[in-house]
């Protein structure tokens, strides 16, 4: 006779870095609850001298760079040190157990779950490529590390939960600003705050952005950060159910209830006024999917036009879906320079292009 294995003794028998990359992907599934991650912070251009970096976030940096190593043993050590998807999955259960468990305070393990003897891959790509596993540690080590609290609809019913979610982060970390964010890119100083720096961020432009996450950042005295995809709100009302199922933009029940699931134009203007409004390309769309000079003008060039003509500045960033950074293609790097973002937004970094 077989006797099943219980589901306790099988999440007890799971080592705790999967356990928190298992959280991690249903966190994000789940789409409402912020998603955590851990960006690696580029460097001043070439030739500028950079400020000092403050003791307490050379501290945290170490920290972090202990601790990415040591999900890096436990969860990957025979992959390559070059692989951006294994690089990004390691930094999310780290991202995951820093923000959302703790793990840093000793919950769930803490530094248990580390395999010892297994060495850390040392760089496979040139030194300047900031793509390699080795490379995120590295910026980490030098205390540039940026959090990041992702998401992606915020209905009406999660309104209290996402008010305590962000008054909860918040309250650990000094939530940037464009400006601050540039000074450190460029060089300058650092915020004056013993807190870790982060970013809250809100994607695709959906109209409960507007109506619910905005008034809630408000509340609470947030500036956050909103990535529109600008031809979602570009559609008409009727047809924008059409574009967000043809363009992986995920939606809840609650979405279809409004008159609207694209926030408008003008309160795209008017969060402007208070946070940080960006393009998250036209379309919702990847590099892989802008292949022509056709589709990096309606997708990357357009909408900086877009919302430089109805802001008045230059948007602060700008985002790929699937979160993809720099060095992948020369023609994309080119046309984001071109559009004049001062900043690229990746799943694991964020750079000047």
């Amino acid at each position: 006779m077989t006797t099943a294995t219980s589901s306790s003794t099988a999440t007890t028998s799971t080592p705790p870095a999967l356990q928190r990359l298992r959280a991690f992907h249903a966190r994000a599934a789940a789409r409402g609850p912020g998603v955590a991650a851990l960006l690696a912070l580029g460097g001043p251009p070439a030739g500028v001298a950079a400020e000092p970096v403050p003791a307490a976030v050379l501290t945290d940096g170490a920290r972090l760079a202990a601790r990415a190593r040591a999900e890096w043993r436990a969860l990957a050590s025979g992959q390559r040190d070059d692989d951006l998807g294994v690089t990004t999955s390691v930094l999310h259960a780290l991202a995951h157990g820093e923000v959302h468990e703790g793990v840093h305070e000793g919950v769930h393990g803490g530094m248990h779950d580390v395999v010892q003897g297994s060495a850390v891959p040392g760089p496979r790509r040139p030194a300047h490529d900031g793509r390699t596993f080795s490379a995120h540690v590295a910026a980490f080590e030098r205390g540039r590390v940026l959090r990041v609290l992702n998401f992606h609809n915020t209905p009406p019913s999660r309104r209290e939960a996402l008010r305590a979610e962000l008054a909860a982060f918040s309250a650990r970390h000094r939530l940037w600003t464009p400006a601050e964010l540039a000074a450190v890119t460029a060089g300058g100083a650092w915020p004056d705050d013993p807190r870790p720096g982060a970013l809250v961020v809100f994607y695709e432009g959906y109209a409960t952005s507007a109506s619910v996450a905005a008034p809630v950042c408000d509340e609470l005295g947030i500036s956050a950060w909103f990535a529109v995809c600008t031809g979602f709100v570009d559609a008409p009302a009727a047809e924008q159910e059409l574009f967000a199922r043809s363009h992986s933009i995920g939606l809840v029940a609650e979405d279809l209830a409004g008159p609207r699931l694209a926030m408008t134009w003008d309160e795209v203007a008017d969060l402007a006024e208070r946070h940080a409004v960006l393009p998250h390309t036209a379309s919702h769309a990847g590099i892989e999917e802008t292949p022509t000079d056709e589709d990096l003008q309606r997708e990357v060039l357009d909408p900086a036009q877009r919302l430089r003509a109805l802001t008045g500045a230059t948007p602060a960033a700008f985002a790929w879906l699937h979160g993809s950074g720099p060095g992948m293609s020369a023609r994309h790097d080119d046309a984001v320079r071109a559009a004049g973002y001062p900043h690229l937004l990746s799943a694991t970094r964020v750079t000047r292009p």
